[in-house]
């Protein structure tokens, strides 16, 4: 399985709250309804950033493009990723409810847990490290440097200050997926990998920084894989709307996809061609 990962931002005439609000309700609503959807996406997690961070709490710095939201989409392979915007349900429902600005940071990856705490599953407060690659290195090489980098963390950290911990490394992805999508001006493939550190506060993730000691030490193991130019940091509160993966936590299946049931009747009504007197089908595709 692989993630398809994008960092977001609202339109400039909108405000935060009116976005997560688009995002939140509206989105996921017209999701949950579109069958390629339902069919492609095997997991599907929203990540809201958090107000009042600073850099100062920060190992890397926030992003000039100050994202707003990232949203992390589980398929079964690769073939998979296109697939809703193959289908006509896709572009009829879901690109006309255009709530974001164009600019996208977008990636296709292959996640590794190296810790997860007992009884862990979601939710909490998510630092997302959006890195680099030291041009020196092979993908190969940096992926084994992050690794190491990764189970060191661990056994610095304080004990119990890091929920769970995952990298996710770069898989090449052909950028004409996206091709007449609202993610076609996304910056593709331009990051190494995502690194995913939950906590319980805010303030148990500032540690990694105000510990003197931790953050020097962490920069140290950083500094031999990461390139700084254009690496950032996230954080953000999570939220699963969806899981047909998680052992102990399957989501219903999508009514949409059940027959008899009013959302499976009403997308077979389709959703194109209305008021129009003798439409033909083939000419609004």
């Amino acid at each position: 399985m692989l993630k398809f990962m994008l960092a977001a931002q609202r339109r400039p005439d909108m405000t935060r709250q009116r976005y997560f609000y688009e995002w939140g309700i509206i989105h996921v609503s017209l999701m949950l309804q579109t069958p390629s959807v339902m069919d492609s996406f095997r997991r599907y997690v929203q990540h809201f950033s958090i107000d009042g961070i600073d850099n100062d709490m920060l190992i890397y710095p926030l992003s000039p493009m100050d994202w707003d939201n990232m949203a992390d989409h589980v398929v079964d392979d690769y073939e998979a990723i296109g697939l809703p915007f193959k289908d006509q349900d896709y572009p009829n429902r879901m690109q006309p409810h255009k709530f974001g600005s164009d600019n996208f940071a977008v990636e296709l990856l292959d996640w590794e847990t190296l810790y997860e705490e007992p009884g862990f599953y979601a939710g909490g407060v998510k630092l997302l490290h959006w890195l680099r690659k030291q041009p020196d290195l092979s993908y190969d090489e940096f992926n084994a440097r992050w690794r190491k980098h990764g189970r060191q963390m661990l056994e610095i950290a304080p004990r119990g200050l890091i929920r769970k911990l995952v990298i996710d490394k770069h898989v090449p992805m052909d950028p004409a997926v996206f091709k007449r999508t609202l993610f076609e001006f996304g910056n593709v493939g331009h990051y190494a990998g995502v690194e995913e550190i939950w906590f319980r506060t805010v303030e148990d993730l500032a540690t990694l920084r105000k510990d003197a000691t931790l953050h020097q030490a962490l920069r140290a193991g950083y500094d031999t894989f990461v390139a700084e130019d254009d690496t950032f940091s996230m954080v953000t509160t999570e939220r699963v709307v969806y899981d047909f993966i998680t052992p102990g936590h399957i989501s219903p299946k999508a009514s949409v996809l059940i027959p008899g049931t009013l959302e499976y009747a009403v997308d077979k009504q389709g959703y194109t061609g209305w008021n129009i007197p003798g439409w033909d089908k083939d000419l609004y595709k």
